[in-house]
Order: C-alpha cells, then sequence, then structure tokens
C-alpha cells in the first residue's frame, strides 16, 4: 500500500510538472509573442483607416471622424502600453523600471486611460449612428452635425480622463515590491465596475436603442426606396455595431478570467491551479489588446462601402503614379525624337552649306 501510495504521489507530481512545462514552452513560444503581432496588425490597420477615411467620400463624414480619432488612440496604446512587454516580456515594470513616484503613477493612467478612452470613442460613434435614426428636424440630430464632432472628443477626453482617475490614486511606490496597488480591493472594484461592466452595458443599451429605431423607420417606411444616405447610415451602423460586440467578447474575457484570480487569489491552489490561473491571466490580457486592432480588419469585412472607398483610393493612387510614370517617359521620349530631330536639321544645314561652297 505505501509502495502504491507513493508511485501514485510520483506520477502526480510528474503530471504536475510535464502541465506546468507544457505552459511555460506555449507561453515563451506563443503568448510572449503576440504583442508583436498585435502591434503588427494595429499599425496597419492605423494606416488602412488612416487612407480610407481621409479619402473625399468619407472624410466629411462625422461618424468617420469618431472612428479615426478611435483608431489613432488605438495605435499610441499599442505602442506605449503592449510593444513594451515584447521587448522586455519577462521582466518585472514594478521592480525594474519604475522607481518613481509620478513614473509608476503616470504608467498606470497611461495603461487604463488610453483603453478607456478608445471604447469611449466608440461609443460616440454608436451615439453617432443612433443619432442618425432621428429626423433631421430633432435635436438629436445636432450631434451629427460636423462643428459639434470637436467638442463631443474634448468632452469625450475628458470624461475618460475622470474615469481613470482611480489608478494613479490606488497606486503608489511600495518600498521592497516596487509601483504597485495601495489598495488593491478599491482599484479592482473601480476597474471591473467601469471597464467591466458599465462601459459594455452602455454599449449594448445603445445597441439595442439604434436597432428599434431603425426597425420602427422601416415600418413607417413600409415599401419605400431606400435612399442614398439611409444606405450610408445602415454601412457604418453594421460596422459600429460589429465593433460594439467583438470589443464587449474580449472585454468580458479578460474582466472574467480577472475576477476569478481575484476571488481565489487568498485560496489554497495547487500549483498546477496557480499555472493555469497564470498562463489564463496572460493570454487573455494580451487577447484584450485585439479591441485595438479590431477597426480597420471588422470594417472592411462588414462594409460594402468602406472595402469600395478604399480600393477605389487604391486604383486611384496607383493610376496616378502610373500615369506620371507613363506622362514622363513619353516627355523623355519626345525630347528625345526633338534632341535627335534638331541635331539631323543641323547635319543637313551643314551638309547644305559645304555644297553651296562647292
Amino acid at each position: 500500500m505505501l509502495a502504491s501510495s507513493q508511485t501514485l504521489s510520483s506520477f502526480n507530481l510528474s503530471s504536475t510538472k510535464s502541465i506546468i512545462d507544457d505552459l511555460n514552452l506555449v507561453q515563451q513560444r506563443f503568448v510572449n509573442q503576440l504583442p508583436l503581432i498585435i502591434t503588427v496588425l494595429g499599425l496597419i490597420g492605423f494606416i488602412g483607416n488612416l487612407f480610407t477615411f481621409l479619402q473625399p467620400k468619407l472624410r466629411n463624414n462625422s461618424f468617420c471622424i469618431y472612428t479615426l480619432t478611435a483608431s489613432f488612440i488605438d495605435i499610441i496604446n499599442l505602442f506605449v502600453n503592449l510593444f513594451p512587454q515584447y521587448l522586455n516580456p519577462t521582466s518585472d515594470s514594478a521592480s525594474s523600471f519604475i522607481s518613481d513616484k509620478l513614473i509608476c503613477k503616470l504608467r498606470l493612467f497611461s495603461v487604463v486611460f488610453f483603453p478607456q478612452l478608445s471604447l469611449d470613442l466608440l461609443m460616440m460613434s454608436l451615439i453617432d449612428r443612433y443619432a442618425c435614426t432621428f429626423d433631421p428636424t430633432s435635436r438629436m440630430s445636432r450631434l451629427i452635425r460636423l462643428k459639434t464632432v470637436p467638442w463631443m472628443i474634448f468632452i469625450t477626453t475628458a470624461v475618460s480622463c475622470v474615469a481613470s482617475l482611480y489608478s494613479p490614486l490606488t497606486y503608489d511606490i511600495i518600498p521592497g515590491y516596487g509601483c504597485g496597488a495601495t489598495n488593491p480591493t478599491a482599484n479592482a472594484i473601480a476597474y471591473i465596475s467601469i471597464h467591466g461592466i458599465l462601459t459594455p452595458l452602455v454599449m449594448l443599451i445603445f445597441v439595442f436603442f439604434t436597432y428599434r429605431n431603425i426597425v420602427q423607420h422601416r415600418q413607417r417606411a413600409g415599401g419605400a426606396l431606400t435612399t442614398e444616405r439611409n444606405r450610408r447610415r445602415n454601412h457604418f451602423i453594421g460596422m459600429v455595431f460589429a465593433q460594439v460586440f467583438v470589443s464587449s467578447f474580449f472585454v468580458l474575457l479578460w474582466i472574467g478570467v480577472y475576477w476569478y484570480f481575484l476571488t481565489i487569489q487568498n485560496s489554497n491552489q495547487s500549483a498546477e491551479e496557480w499555472a493555469i490561473v497564470g498562463f489564463l491571466m496572460s493570454l487573455t490580457n494580451n487577447l484584450y489588446y485585439l479591441i485595438h486592432v479590431r477597426s480597420f480588419y471588422l470594417s472592411t469585412l462588414t462594409s460594402n462601402l468602406f472595402r469600395k472607398t478604399m480600393i477605389a483610393g487604391v486604383l486611384k493612387l496607383f493610376s496616378q503614379t502610373l500615369y506620371h510614370r507613363w506622362r514622363g517617359r513619353n516627355a523623355f521620349i519626345s525630347n528625345l525624337a526633338v534632341t535627335m530631330r534638331v541635331g539631323q536639321n543641323r547635319q543637313e544645314d551643314t551638309a547644305n552649306q559645304l555644297r553651296s561652297v562647292l
């Protein structure tokens, strides 16, 4: 019996080591490479959004301005908060890099502020599409006026800043540890409440209101023909709906794992269970940054208007380049022909002069 117990114990120990080693291997070869992959995808998406939304057909639309501004915030967030993890993924930023109280607070503020501002700008895009479902004479339609957009972006930035102030207030330099949460409970409650519950909930509520207004508008219109304005509005609504659902999924995925970690952090867990939780924390934290990549790719997949505008811009760019090359080539050939003709005329004049002398 004792021998069998020792054999079982050694089998469990080897099994635990095997699982931990497998998770560490996946962490090193896959998860630790995600920051670089996501940053590259985000940079490509930002360039695509910048090129497409600045086309004359879209650049004067309030929804496109909100989306392009959010894309700009996304690329800043990727390079400030995600990409440095790839440069030194195994280092402890709290003890190695952050040694000053101000740097600690600014660092944690940026970690919370940029993602929150990106989601709030997405919410403004959704509110903009919600306002489009009202009649042009209503007060809600004022939100889609171009002169209102800068003020709304300013207000959104201020609200995001206020909603993120809890982070620097609950973090400070801890002697012997570095930059850490001085009140972990308050920080976790604020983070989960604002970013994990309130923000996705408000976005989903506006999705419901927008969809309800569209259905009511179609019922009132009956079999009337759809105008160009309504078709464009529907294109943008499909884009923002897809972005809201994908963003909410990744937010809730990360918040769920983070909440589970908070509930078991003071309990007795085996080494295998802690390894699994740590792996899931790292994986979902990296996947959370896909929120800041989704705009360009979801727009390309869901909106025919976005694809046509992007393709038309690319063709126009290449056609102009080819046209200038063709024009330069023709000019060179014309100049060469003129030069040869002038030279030939000079030779004929010289020959005629020689004949007249002789």
